[in-house]
């Protein structure tokens, strides 16, 4: 038996801060920053790579593999009772005629406990089929926060959304050929890429919204020294 959950769907989407913790982690990331200076060069667009914050996403992940391990127990326990049902089913054959009352009774015992066992199953998918894009749902949430703390810090009127991936084109990988020529952006000003500032902001967020630093966890610093900011421009 397989359950039909699956992250196709997230990789789709592009996108787990919960949404009650978006207000925190924008007020943390707003007080971090210096005041917003002139836009870079005579553009006003970013760019951001979704698929590679998917990757690097501080909480999304680890709550997919939540789902993922509550999804695998749910999967033993209706797999347990359909081998036990299968066997009673066995067992009923073996040791009653079928012409008896008690064989049509045990029969139809069995018949509602088969229907059970399958309304259950399909009740397990729907919950976890929920619970995958109410993570997909609050990771997109968060994401989105990040970006427009990026974008109203460094004054952008538009963000598009890119994948690096397309750029790196292999003759001897076909797939990679066939991606790449379907990219949007064919030139960019590297400085215009500012998926590492959102990457910056929404750990921030995350970081806002976590409890109290234990003596083993540091503050989120820029990679370019302490005294830098998340948003400090690459």
């Amino acid at each position: 038996m397989h359950f039909r959950i699956t992250f196709a769907t997230i990789a789709l989407l592009g996108m787990c801060a919960a949404p009650s913790a978006f207000g925190q982690g924008t007020q943390a990331s707003a007080q971090a920053v210096a005041p917003a200076g002139p836009k870079n060069g005579p553009s006003s667009i970013a760019l951001v790579d979704v698929g590679y914050i998917l990757k690097q996403h501080p909480t999304m992940n680890a709550n997919m593999e939540a789902i993922k391990a509550e999804m695998t127990q749910a999967q033993e326990d209706i797999e347990t009772r359909r081998k036990a049902l299968l066997a009673e089913t066995e067992m009923v054959g073996k040791n009653y005629n079928p012409d008896s009352p008690e064989f049509k009774q045990k029969q139809e015992t069995l018949i509602s406990q088969e229907s059970k066992l399958r309304v259950d199953f399909m009740g397990k998918e729907k919950e976890f089929a929920e619970k995958q894009a109410g993570v997909i749902f609050s990771s997109y949430q968060s994401i989105n926060q990040a970006i427009s703390v990026v974008a109203k810090h460094y004054q952008y009127d538009l963000v598009l959304r890119y994948s690096r991936e397309q750029n790196e084109m292999d003759p001897k990988k076909p797939q990679t050929v066939n991606f790449g020529i379907q990219r949007d952006v064919l030139f960019l000003n590297p400085q215009v890429d500012v998926t590492e500032l959102v990457l910056n902001v929404l750990k921030s967020n995350v970081g806002a919204s976590a409890p109290a630093a234990t003596p083993t966890q540091q503050p989120l610093r820029s990679a370019n020294g302490p005294g830098n900011t998340p948003l400090q421009r690459k």
